[in-house]
């Protein structure tokens, strides 16, 4: 069964529609039925009635005529007698039933008289010391037919006995009859026209409207929030009711996202306007070009958690890269970011000790911010040749990767995320390095990403990618694991930021 059978089937009109249509049948019948039954009683009582009456008359009518057994003028008057009860078709017949006389002459069916027939003259035969007629005779009722077949004893003229049998049916009644079936159909065709006209009403004052109803609602879900009904409400009923109600609902409807859209563009209005601001917080790569950088920085929303920045101080050659993720995303996120990056850079500009940097700038997030927000953070130092120093503050592990012989070196947490406390107190670590090593830093956006497939992308899978572009410039390596990102995600539950570099000569 198809969509739209089943949708039809369970359609309330269909239900209703038919549940309507085979009361409405059983009332015809009943009622057709109840009809023909009481007027079949009357017609059968009728014909009873006629019936004998008609066989006094035809007896009372036919005693005077003295019939001599031949056909003369006394048989002329008795035909016409009968006839005027419209019995054209009779028979006369002796006791051992041979045919004396019969009407019509050319009439062949009759070639002898039915056994039952001669059975009914010995009950209805006069004795012999009878009178010339005796107010004896059978009538035998057919009522499917309204048919009577009338036997009659009657004497010729020479006493001798014989007997008028003859088949006819009472017009009366088999007009009545017609009448009947007439009044039948008249009933019938009433009911169906009546149960059409009452559907045709019942189909205009509540289907009607109800898939008006339907159908404004159904515009109202695709987006148009325009939509109304729009009937003329003459009836002031519990649909009108509705109908108005649902308009009132509408139009709030439309009111209110009207506003919520206003809103919304100038929320995104300002979200731009903080992207460009945060952005403006973002280092440049020119000064940093014998690192060989590649990054890739993209927010979930307009705004971003993600952070990153760049420290040179060429006096003392030194070189450092801060990568951060604060808790949550959106504006919340993006303001813990903006606060991150004016006290780092005011807290550089007076101690380049990475260690110092950090430790300091947890106790600022932890004052100023009162434990309300926290941030994952990784600082890396370029201070001595052939030596990198980090600094990981709850921040996924960085990790080295020596292009030469494909050794992975990770570095883990030295303490909890900033934040977290004012009088934490972070360790430096320092790792041997050669030049063309490369250094990957990222956030959680990365590695925790959903996957088709299911589970998260993770880092196994990102350090993978890393491994079998090596060989490229960092940007390319960033945009390949970028690019399998994007293949393999389910949805995008954080922001996304990496960052790969060369230890210089």
């Amino acid at each position: 069964m198809n969509k739209s059978k089943i949708k039809t089937t369970n359609s309330l009109r269909f239900k209703i529609g038919l549940f309507y249509s085979l009361l409405a049948l059983l009332n015809i019948i009943f009622f057709t039925v109840m009809i023909f039954e009481n007027q079949s009683d009357l017609l059968l009582k009728n014909f009873q009635f006629q019936s004998e009456n008609l066989a006094n008359t035809i007896l009372a009518d036919i005693q005077s005529i003295g019939l001599s057994g031949a056909k003369d003028e006394s048989f002329e008057v008795f035909r016409k007698t009968l006839k005027l009860y419209e019995i054209t078709k009779f028979s006369i017949f002796d006791p051992e039933g041979k045919i004396i006389l019969s009407e019509p002459e050319s009439e062949t069916g009759i070639k002898e008289i039915a056994e039952d027939v001669l059975k009914k003259t010995k009950e209805v035969s006069s004795d012999k010391e009878g009178n010339l007629f005796k107010a004896r005779y059978s009538l035998d009722l057919n009522e499917s037919d309204f048919t009577v077949n009338f036997l009659l004893p009657i004497r010729l003229s020479d006493s001798k006995e014989v007997f008028l049998f003859t088949h006819f049916n009472i017009s009366t009644i088999q007009d009545r009859l017609k009448q009947l079936y007439i009044q039948v159909a008249y009933a019938v065709l009433w009911g169906i026209v009546f149960h059409i006209i009452f559907a045709i009403l019942v189909y205009r004052a509540i289907f009607k409207r109800v898939g008006s109803l339907e159908l404004a609602s159904k515009e109202m879900a695709t987006g148009n929030l325009e939509s109304r009904v729009t009937w003329d409400f003459r009836s002031n009923d519990e649909l009108d009711s509705l109908g108005k109600s649902f308009n009132l609902m509408a139009e709030e409807i439309q009111n209110k996202v009207t506003t919520i859209t206003r809103l919304n563009e100038e929320i995104n209005q300002e979200l731009q306007i903080g992207k460009e601001v945060q952005e403006l917080f973002l280092p440049s790569v020119k000064k940093f070009k014998k690192f060989n950088i590649g990054k890739l920085y993209r927010p979930m929303r307009e705004v971003s958690g993600d952070l990153y920045q760049y420290f040179q101080f060429p006096e003392n050659n030194y070189y450092g890269f801060f990568l951060a993720d604060a808790s949550g995303h959106g504006v919340s996120a993006a303001l813990v970011t903006v606060v991150m990056a004016m006290s780092l850079q005011a807290i550089m500009k007076e101690n380049h000790s990475a260690i110092q940097a950090i430790n300091q700038l947890g106790e600022v997030i932890a004052n100023r911010l009162q434990a309300s927000f926290f941030a994952t953070g990784v600082f890396v130092v370029f201070e001595e040749p052939g030596v990198v120093k980090f600094v990981n503050a709850g921040h996924n592990a960085p990790f080295i990767i020596r292009p030469s012989t494909k050794e992975i070196t990770y570095v883990d947490s030295s303490g909890p995320p900033l934040g977290m406390g004012d009088d934490i107190q972070y360790s430096l670590e320092s790792f041997p390095v050669l030049p063309g090593d490369k250094i990957i830093l990222y956030t959680d956006g990365v590695v925790e990403t959903p996957i088709k497939e299911g589970g998260l992308f993770g880092l196994e899978r990102f350090t993978e990618v890393v491994l079998e572009n090596i060989h490229l410039p960092n940007s390319e390596i960033v945009e390949k694991a970028m690019a399998l990102l994007e293949e393999k995600h389910e949805e995008y539950k954080d922001d996304v930021t990496m960052i790969v570099l060369d230890v210089p000569e």
